[in-house]
């Protein structure tokens, strides 16, 4: 039976006990607008774990640009819902007042290296303060002995991870494979936010990334880029922000497939005003 609530005090409380009884705690931290990529992750915990804990938090502190805050999709009664289908046992559902106490906003900052300094730490500047600030709130709070996160969210899954060892957490932290609609279009919870004609063109987003992953070891790197942002920007509704092939362990530009064991093809363009991320790893 899933039990909702609020305040850290009392999720604090509840988990003790449990931990008392030597059970083991999945987390799975969300901002809600749940899909079935979420959905995976909270199925996960529920069978890795006896506990699973599910958090829904639209964290203010990790958006640099205040109208994405203002329009991410907020339908809790309906998230709650799905969570009952789960098997989940916990949601946190905070006020902002119950995580940011007294409205004081500080945020944690580490040396991220190069993750605070490419791709999406370089298009969102603070994003990642606000993330590393929220998730360690959330793993205070919580004490999980797992977390889950989706591989969509790649540079994220690694900015928690170098987070997760700074502050020296003995927490697994997890990333499961992206879920994707029937078309290829990466489930997120912006996508709702697409008109007809955004959201037609979206597949092409993992058409590109495909497309690069069967040259990759055809073309350059330099003409697998041209090829796939050329493929996407044909569309006038497209602002391309990056499509970069990294070494998916340090995170870095390659310049040959044959430099890494493992490739990571990452994009992000935004169709009209809403943005989106996807990405494809590779084992070389």
């Amino acid at each position: 039976m899933l039990s909702i609530v609020k305040r850290k005090a009392e999720l604090q409380s509840l988990l003790k006990n449990q931990r008392n009884k030597k059970l083991s705690i999945g987390f799975v931290p969300t901002m809600g607008a749940l899909h079935n990529g979420h959905l995976s992750l909270v199925e996960n915990a529920c069978r890795e774990n006896d506990i699973c804990v599910v958090s829904i938090f639209v964290n203010p502190t990790q958006f640099n640009d205040p109208k994405d805050f203002e329009r991410y999709p907020r339908i809790t009664d309906k998230d709650i819902e799905k969570l009952k289908e789960t098997g989940c046992h916990l949601v946190y559902i905070p006020k902002v007042e119950d995580i940011y106490e007294n409205n004081i906003f500080d945020l944690i900052r580490i040396d991220l290296g190069i993750l605070g300094q490419t791709l999406e730490a370089q298009y969102r500047p603070g994003h990642f303060d606000g993330v590393v600030t929220i998730v360690k709130k959330l793993f205070d709070i919580v004490e999980p002995h797992k977390a889950y996160f989706g591989q969509k969210d790649y540079q994220q899954y690694l900015v928690i991870k170098k987070m997760a060892d700074y502050f020296k957490y003995n927490i697994e932290i997890k990333a499961l494979p992206t879920i994707r609609e029937k078309d290829g279009l990466a489930m997120s919870s912006r996508n709702m936010l697409l008109n007809k004609e955004e959201r037609n063109f979206a597949p092409e987003i993992y058409k590109s990334l495909l497309k690069a992953k069967e040259i990759l070891h055809k073309k350059s790197i330099t003409e697998i880029r041209k090829t796939a942002i050329a493929h996407l920007c044909r569309n006038e509704i497209v602002r391309m922000e990056y499509f970069e092939i990294l070494d998916a362990d340090t995170f870095t530009p390659i310049k040959s497939v044959n430099q890494a064991s493992e490739v990571i093809i990452c994009t992000a363009l935004k169709l009209g005003q809403i943005r989106l991320i996807d990405n494809i790893l590779l084992k070389n």
